[in-house]
This record gives C-alpha cells, structure tokens and sequence, in this order.
C-alpha cells in the first residue's frame, strides 16, 4: 500500500484546546492498532526535520520502536537530545480532562536523588517522581493528609526513553505499559500519546488502573480511570 493510502485511511480531526478556548480544527494521522503505518511514516522515503518532535527523529526503523521524550511527561521543551540526562528542569502548569489544574517543578534534591514535585493546585496532592532508562516512577505521595513512600524508585508511571515498541505491552517494576494510540500531525510530528497503565496487585496478578493522554509541550491532558 502507497504511503499516501495509509495517511488517507488514518486521518482524523481533532480540536486543539489552549487555554480553555477552542482553537481551529486541525487534521492529524492517527495510528492506533497498526504499527505498521507508523513504520511506514517514519522510514519509507520520509525526509528528515530540524524539528525533535518529527516521526523520523523519535522512531528507530531497524528495531521498529519509538523513543519517548521524558520533557513529554514535564511538559518542558525538548531539544531532541535522546542521550541527554532524563532529569531536566521543568516549571510547567496543565490542566487534567479539562478540571484539575497541575503544576510540575523541579528538579531539587530529596534524600539521595533529584526529584520533580508534581502537585494539584488544589492542594490535594502531592507527589515526588523519579527517572530512569525504563521510565518515570512516582517515590513518594502525600494525599488527603496520608503520606506514602515508594521502593525501588516506584511503579513505572509514564514510559520514558529507548525500546518502546507501540501496542506492545512493556512490564516495568511491578507495573506494565502498553503504548496504544500515537497521533501524527501533518508536519509528521508527535501531536499526541496515549497509553494504558497496569500495576501488580498483592495477589501477584495486574490491574489496568489508568490510561493516560500526553501532549508535547503541554504535559498530561487526559487521565482516564479504567476500574
């Protein structure tokens, strides 16, 4: 099938909201069970770009998987530096599914570590996240009062960095991703991720617990509870 028959059979039209006011519609590709267009996007005659966000700069043709900038979690741009430190500096605010207003700062040492401080500006919650090559886990939380810390630099909450291969489930620290549904821009750039969240449950089995949607240079968008 010609590049241009998988683009056609992909596109879908969204609306870009900035700052609580609807912006102009825009048509993006999107791939969601077929990781096989995003291979083709990113590898069959696709013509290279300054921009870090391009298809051709986040996907690897020869292993056929997609690196995940940790600045996506942030919201912090990104310069497109794969092999940089995952902690990077961030002083961002985003809005959850339209209604909870959330700020990530950092990174300040805590204990033996840096860590960023992702808190609700409701004063709800508050939480102290860590990096690492398989992702971004959470190692510390205080809500409604109860504070709780984390082993093992905490559950992979958000996956970050090299390897990951889309609608293809990745088991990290008794937690497992599954990359679902990436959008592409007709820049060819990364308008969007989205992807399932599983923990290890005590009775040693897993439970789909969140799926998640990340915009780059936004930070999260959506967070859908799946129990």
């Amino acid at each position: 099938m010609k590049l241009e028959h998988l683009i056609g059979a992909f596109v879908v039209f969204l609306f870009a909201m900035e700052s609580g006011k609807t912006a102009f519609a825009q048509s993006n590709i999107s791939i969601t069970k077929d990781p096989e267009v995003l291979y083709q996007l990113a590898c069959s005659n696709a013509g290279r770009s300054d921009s870090p966000w391009h298809i051709t700069n986040l996907y690897d043709c020869e292993s056929k998987t997609i690196f995940v900038p940790y600045q996506l979690w942030t919201g912090a741009e990104w310069d497109g530096n794969k092999d940089a430190p995952c902690m990077h500096q961030a002083s961002t605010t985003f809005i959850v599914n339209n209604v909870s207003k959330t700020t990530i700062k950092g990174p300040i040492k805590w204990r033996d570590r840096k860590i960023w401080i992702r808190a609700k500006s409701n004063g709800s919650k508050t939480q102290y996240f860590y990096c690492h090559k398989l992702g971004i886990g959470r190692v510390y939380e205080i809500r409604r009062g109860k504070e709780r810390y984390f082993k093992e630099n905490g559950r992979c909450k958000f996956p970050g960095g090299y390897g990951w291969k889309p609608v293809k489930q990745r088991y990290c620290r008794r937690s497992a991703i599954e990359i679902d549904k990436i959008e592409i821009d007709n820049n060819r750039e990364l308008f969007a991720l989205e992807f399932k969240y599983w923990f290890e449950s005590r009775g040693g089995g897993y439970v789909l617990d969140h799926r998640y949607r990340y915009q780059p240079n936004v930070g999260m968008v959506n967070a859908w509870p799946q129990r």
